[in-house]
């Protein structure tokens, strides 16, 4: 009598696990009979090994494992509880196993939960997982779903949900919920897909799979192409009422092309007058087992049975019982195995094995293995980081002609293919072995393809030798490249001469120090410059401290360019009134007019104070040839209407009607220029642009660091350089450049181009007499102090031309003069300003040398090319500049100095 009633409960049991809202809950005598093993034992451990055991040999029965391993061994059947880790007090069914067999998902009302409108633990899909495929050891469970955001929409609900089977991918879920607002029937299949770390919403299989009867405990094949379920609508076993007495197993498959379920069909060949449920199609895609209680032999309730299909015949072989010790009195529903079919995991009511946690449990079994596949798992990683990098993945088999298509992504890095027999083609064929063609494509990386070789698992005739787990194949596959840095640069015009006369450079890309024979003016501003009401001169002037220090300075001998012979302004002025000792100079004190703090009484004469003691303490100048004067703004103020205009006019202004005070810094000097003035490095990253956090281009001359570019951006693709280390100077030796790109990904990894090398080459003005290579002068004459919003040349830039310019143009000079400003003003102002200011210079060259140059050539760029630090006020006025540059072969002027030493008189 109570076998009866336990059969009885078990059908009613499988029912309820999903409709337990929609149908049963209601009835509170069958709700009373689920607690069968309310008194089972339970050891006090959370740590699972061993809850439960028992195992069957036809030869040994009582040899198990004292030390709780539990392994396949030979002839044995090993059924353990899964204890009070997976399971509890409660229900906890339907396990559905990942293809790897490291991944459980099962239903389960524990707490943790969702609460039903009652506030009761409604049936929620958890997960555990477990470090290898044989371990008995599983984590903690969680629930894979506690949004609430999609409330009845989301994957778990304050309904029940039902079994699931996860997809070999294990980015797909097929599962049961019931009572669904988008629902069909009161039980429905739906699918989920992971997205980043949480499921998406469900959605429902359509008309063609679900009915409005009850359609659940879904099975999916490995390639998602067809889909086995249990339904109770009208077929040749049912008439269609919600009777949960004569269940049948119906399969839909999956339209590729239209992109939707086919119509389902009742699986006729394995459907009884009885019950057939909990369907599970194994990893090779042709093993079906399922749980009946209308096939013979029987040995209680639902059963556990094992067909196969013919895929030349399309025919099921006769179901087998799975058979003791896995089947048993009572009822055994929802049974799944790994793709190495050793394991088996499923539900039951039994109580004969220790460790039985509450009305229905999750079990795990040992067996031989019923079929055999071979497991073929893949990644794709950058070649040079070794780091996953997304990708599409297509795998070709070319005995079948099937395709697996998969894409990777960051939250699903691995790809999983099964490998069964069917995949080997016909059996007449008898094909011991396939090459699978694995291809990855990323759309930066390009595409990569490895043939992988799959031997054919063996047939296992004998029981006794079966158990052997099956193969992993596992393939990585490598895109991309190394970062890439290359050169590129303009030929050094040294080169575009010397080629002529040394074929040997022609092709020589590389940077070129060529030593010039050079005339440079450095004309000098006649202002100094204070900070915001202060009457202390700025650290950037240069001053001595006592008159000893003075002893040595000359106007002559002071390095560097513009800015820094400018900064010695008081000290040339000072130094030169030493030298012509009947000159005399005012000094001016002047505030901008306009800031409250500038307007403080006294501070345009505290400024020329200190410019006036400077003179008369530091260099002895006598108090008679210096005039201090005090005003409000300056005479000829700068640009009042602008910030930067009224900056400028806090200062001190020395005024000088003599020449020889007031001419500017003339050096003669041969001095070195690098050829090109910059070179363009270039930059490919090779791998994934996601996955870089920097870069860096390292730049080595010999063993020695020269320079770290870091400013050299993530994605950029072209970084300008200078030629010059972290002080500015160039090299003075022949060293090579050797440079490498470093990419850093987030991770920290580290990868480096190959070393590209740019040779350098030094050319004396010695070697070049030797060469006899055609050489020119180079001079440069900036000329300063223009009338405000003026192109007139002004008296000083006039006398500039007439006494170092004009001469200076021979017949065979090329002539560049070239226009700027500062930013103060409009853009489109100041450009015309240029153009205005270098014409001036232009009709005078063109005036005073009479046509007779070689090239003139004229040009306003405005503000577009500074020449200094438009922030600082002596950076704009040396910007409001026409510059001459005159270039004349070397060879000319040596002709006219032969002639002037021997008296002939030159034109």
């Amino acid at each position: 009598m109570q076998r009866e009633i336990t059969k009885k409960l078990g059908l009613i049991v499988l029912a309820w696990m999903f409709v337990f809202s929609a149908v049963v809950a209601q009835d509170s005598q069958v709700l009373g009979t689920f607690d069968l093993a309310a008194d089972a034992a339970v050891t006090d451990g959370s740590d699972l090994f061993l809850y439960g055991l028992m195992i069957q040999d036809e030869t040994d029965t009582d040899d198990a494992d004292e030390g709780g391993n539990i392994l396949v061994k030979k002839g044995k059947i090993v059924i353990i509880n899964l204890g009070p880790v997976v399971n509890h007090e409660g229900v906890d069914y339907a396990p559905t196993v990942s293809a790897d067999g490291k991944t459980l998902y099962y239903v389960s009302n524990r707490p943790g939960s969702k609460l039903s409108a009652d506030d009761d633990l409604t049936h929620d899909f958890w997960k555990t997982t477990k470090k290898h495929r044989l371990d008995t050891v599983f984590f903690a469970p969680m629930n894979i779903d506690t949004t609430t955001d999609l409330g009845d929409l989301g994957v778990n609900t304050p309904y029940n949900e039902g079994a699931a089977s996860i997809a070999a991918d294990k980015q797909s879920l097929y599962f049961t919920a019931c009572n669904k607002s988008d629902g069909i029937g009161n039980c429905d299949l739906y699918k989920s897909t992971i997205q980043g770390d949480r499921w998406s919403r469900p959605v429902n299989l359509g008309r063609n799979v679900n009915s409005a009867n009850w359609d659940s405990q879904p099975s999916i094949s490995p390639d998602q192409s067809r889909i086995y379920f249990v339904s109770t609508r009208e077929g040749p076993n049912s008439d269609g009422e919600l009777i949960f007495e004569n269940f049948d197993i119906w399969y839909a498959d999956w339209d590729f092309e239209m992109e939707e379920w086919q119509k389902a069909k009742n699986l006729e060949q394995l459907n009884t007058k009885g019950s057939e449920a909990s369907p599970f199609i194994a990893a090779d895609g042709v093993t079906l087992f399922f749980a009946s209680n209308g096939h013979t032999p029987n040995i209680g309730g639902l059963d556990f049975y094992v067909t196969r299909l013919d895929p030349d015949t399309d025919k099921w072989s006769a179901p087998e019982n799975l058979g003791e010790p896995i089947n048993t009195e009572m009822d055994e529903q929802f049974i799944s195995l790994p793709a190495s079919g050793d394991i088996i995991y499923f539900s039951s009511t039994r109580e004969d094995l220790a460790g039985f946690q509450g009305n229905l449990d999750v079990f795990m079994a040992f067996v031989p293995t019923f079929f055999r596949t071979v497991l073929v798992k893949g990644t794709v990683t950058d070649e040079c980081s070794d780091e996953f990098i997304p990708a599409k993945i297509t795998v070709n088999n070319p005995v079948t002609g099937k395709v697996f298509n998969d894409s990777l992504t960051m939250t699903h890095q691995e790809f999983e293919l099964i490998v069964s027999n069917q995949d080997f083609g016909n059996p007449k064929d008898s094909i011991k072995s396939i090459d699978l063609q694995v291809t990855a494509e990323n759309e930066k990386y390009g595409k990569k393809s490895k043939v992988v070789r799959v031997e054919k698992p063996k047939k296992v005739e004998d029981k006794s030798q079966a158990g052997s787990v099956s193969e992993e194949i596992f393939v990585k596959i490598t895109l991309g490249q190394k970062p890439v840095l290359g050169a590129e640069m303009d030929e050094a015009d040294y080169i575009k001469r010397a080629k002529e006369y040394n074929t040997s450079l022609d092709g020589y890309r590389g940077l070129v120090m060529e030593q010039v024979q050079t005339w440079d003016l450095y004309p000098l501003l006649n202002y100094v410059f204070f900070d915001l009401g202060s009457s202390t001169l700025p650290d950037r002037y240069i001053l001595f401290d006592s008159p000893d220090q003075t002893a040595y300075f000359t106007d002559t001998t002071i390095a560097g360019g513009t800015l820094d012979k400018y900064y010695h302004v008081l000290n040339i002025f000072a130094y030169r009134m030493t030298k012509n000792p009947d000159s005399k100079i005012e000094i001016v004190g002047t505030n901008d007019g306009t800031t409250p703090e500038e307007k403080v009484a006294g501070l345009s004469k505290a400024r020329a104070e200190l410019v006036y003691n400077y003179f008369r303490d530091i260099w002895k100048i006598d108090e008679s040839r210096l005039k201090l004067t005090v005003r409000g703004k300056p005479k000829h103020p700068s640009n009042l209407k602008d910030s930067l205009g009224i900056r400028e006019n806090r200062r001190v202004e020395i005024l000088c009607k003599d020449w020889e005070i007031m001419k500017p810094v003339f050096d003669r000097d041969p001095k070195t220029f690098p050829q090109p003035e910059q070179m363009t490095y270039t930059m490919k990253n090779g791998i994934e642009d996601a996955i870089v956090d920097k870069r860096r281009i390292e730049i080595k001359r010999g063993d020695a660091m020269w320079k770290v570019l870091t400013d050299v951006g993530i994605t950029d693709k072209t970084k300008i350089w200078d030629w010059t280390n972290d002080r500015g100077k160039y090299p003075k030796d022949e060293v090579a450049y050797t440079a490498q790109l470093i990419v850093t990904t987030k991770s920290g990894a580290e990868c480096a181009s190959d070393p590209i090398t740019i040779p350098v080459m030094q050319v004396s003005t010695e070697k070049k007499k030797v060469e006899a290579t055609a050489d020119s002068t180079q001079e440069r004459y900036n000329l300063i102090l223009f009338p405000f919003d003026s192109p007139n040349a002004g008296p000083l830039n006039e006398r500039i031309m007439r006494d170092y310019v004009y001469d200076r143009i021979l017949p065979s000079s090329v002539v560049e003069v070239i226009g700027h400003t500062d930013v103060v003003g409009l853009y489109e102002h100041n450009l015309k300003l240029s153009n205005r200011r270098s014409n001036t210079v232009e009709k005078g060259i063109k005036k005073k040398t009479k046509g007779k140059y070689a090239v003139l050539t004229k040009r306003g760029v405005g503000e577009e090319e500074p020449l200094f630090d438009n922030m600082l006020p002596e950076g704009r006025f040396y910007n409001r500049t026409v510059q001459v540059i005159i270039k004349t072969p070397v060879a000319d002027w040596e002709e006219i100095e032969k002639k002037q030493e021997a008296g002939v008189e030159v034109d």
